[in-house]
């Protein structure tokens, strides 16, 4: 599955990549994100990651990797992780790009995610409006963080 998710921050490109970097801070404003360690600074982390969709009530347990950045405007991460309730095996790549607008800045995230187990049964529209409402959660939580900084 594929996502294009795209928001303007009140934020100049410089402002935005810093909260991006910031991962204690970003980690926040991901909706069921928690228990985030960092390994090794831009390059690898842990987390976990809770959520409902449709019936499932899912907590992944996932390695991330930064596996490109080109500061300040992109980076491309992936996350894997297992669900040990339910079996489900999930993994994310996900390009984040910021770019100026006027002022503030494009923020831009591309994701292609693999979801195979019984969250894979629920199929792609639960599975969708789940991502479109944790996007509007993280939309709102970024720029109360970046209109607080």
């Amino acid at each position: 599955m594929e996502f294009n998710m795209s928001m303007v921050v009140p934020a100049s490109p410089a402002e935005l990549w810093k909260t991006l970097l910031d991962v204690p801070s970003i980690s926040s404003c991901i909706p069921g994100c928690e228990n985030v360690e960092e390994i090794e600074r831009l390059a690898t982390y842990k987390a976990t990651v809770k959520q409902k969709i449709g019936p499932f009530k899912v907590e992944v347990p996932a390695d991330i990797v930064v596996e490109a950045i080109t500061e300040p405007s992109n980076v491309r991460i992936r996350a894997t992780g297992r669900d040990k309730f339910t079996g489900t095996r999930l993994t994310a790549i996900l390009d984040v790009n910021v770019t100026p607008e006027g002022s503030d800045s494009t923020l831009a995230v591309d994701a292609k995610v693999d979801i195979q187990g019984r969250l894979a049964t629920m199929g792609l529209g639960v599975i969708k409006r789940r991502v479109d409402q944790n996007f509007e959660e993280f939309e709102i939580k970024l720029k109360g963080l970046v209109g607080a900084a």
